[in-house]
């Protein structure tokens, strides 16, 4: 874990994370099994999990700047009414990560009682007649 790095960077680069596998699973041939499928499913679960915190962290971060500096705002509306707007949106994106978290919790545990059946070898089918 390099934490020499910028939250941006941190941030930015995790965006292009799940882009390259949005581009690897652009076709359903991506994947094999439902194993795998699930098992994707429960990466991205983790990363909803870990997604609250780091809103929560924004709002700390947008709570010390407005603290230890004077803000204004860029088109002259009142500056404090918009931090608490944002305060207000980061917030409801939590709620939604969590609902989106806990969705998708629901399907890592079904695809998880998801196997293959796989058809019985020829020679197998013979020598049980």
């Amino acid at each position: 874990m390099d934490l020499a790095r910028t939250p941006e960077t941190i941030a930015y680069t995790a965006a292009e994370e799940l882009r390259a596998l949005n581009h690897r699973t652009l076709t359903s041939s991506a994947f094999t099994y439902p194993a795998e499928i699930q098992s994707t499913a429960s990466g991205l679960n983790k990363l909803l999990q870990t997604l609250p915190q780091s809103l929560s962290q924004l709002t700390a971060g947008l709570d010390h700047v407005q603290q230890s500096q004077t803000l204004l705002s860029r088109d002259d509306t009142d500056v404090d009414q918009t931090v608490n707007e944002a305060r207000a949106a980061i917030a409801s994106s939590a709620a939604h990560v969590k609902a989106a978290q806990q969705a998708l919790q629901d399907v890592v545990d079904k695809l998880a009682l998801v196997g293959v059946r796989y058809a019985p070898d020829e020679d197998e089918e013979l020598s049980n007649a």
